[in-house]
């Protein structure tokens, strides 16, 4: 390890640390080292990198793009579900292609939010507890389908039951 200032805090990380974080912005679209090594450092900035685990570079990864993403996307968005959901929009727009600094800027372009303001998904409904409808099990299938033949023939009978 080296504390030399102009080498990036990136390279202060922990390997794993480093495999983690790369893996995590590969999620957002990230492909290149440069912008890979970039938000490494862009997430560590200000902490002890150094002796970071993973799951903390991770966690400090996560704090860093959902305030960024909050930002782009507004407080309606803000919820449990703003980093799968903004994750989503983000890659639906391609900005990973404007590279690594779309991230790191204090606040982003005013098209940029228009755009993935639209672009973010309907949250899933939340799972309500319902009865199951009661089914009926046909023993025999072509006596049930001439009953129901010849209970169509009847009037004012319904076929269903």
């Amino acid at each position: 390890m080296t504390s030399c200032p102009s080498v990036p805090s990136s390279i202060w990380a922990r390997p794993q640390s480093r495999v983690a974080l790369d893996s995590f912005f590969r999620g957002f679209g990230f492909t290149s080292e440069a912008d890979l090594s970039a938000l490494a450092a862009w997430a560590l900035d200000g902490y002890a990198a150094h002796g970071a685990q993973p799951q903390s570079a991770l966690g400090l990864a996560r704090a860093r793009v959902e305030t960024w993403l909050a930002g782009v996307l507004g407080t309606e968005h803000v919820g449990t579900s703003l980093l799968s959901r903004g994750r989503a929009a983000f890659v639906l727009c391609d900005v990973a292609s404007r590279g690594a600094r779309v991230l790191m800027q204090p606040s982003a372009p005013e098209e940029l939010c228009r755009v993935m303001r639209a672009a973010v998904p309907v949250p899933a409904p939340a799972q309500v507890t319902t009865v199951m409808p009661e089914q009926h099990l046909t023993l025999w299938p072509f006596g049930e389908m001439f009953r129901r033949w010849f209970r169509g023939a009847a009037p004012d009978v319904s076929i269903s039951r």
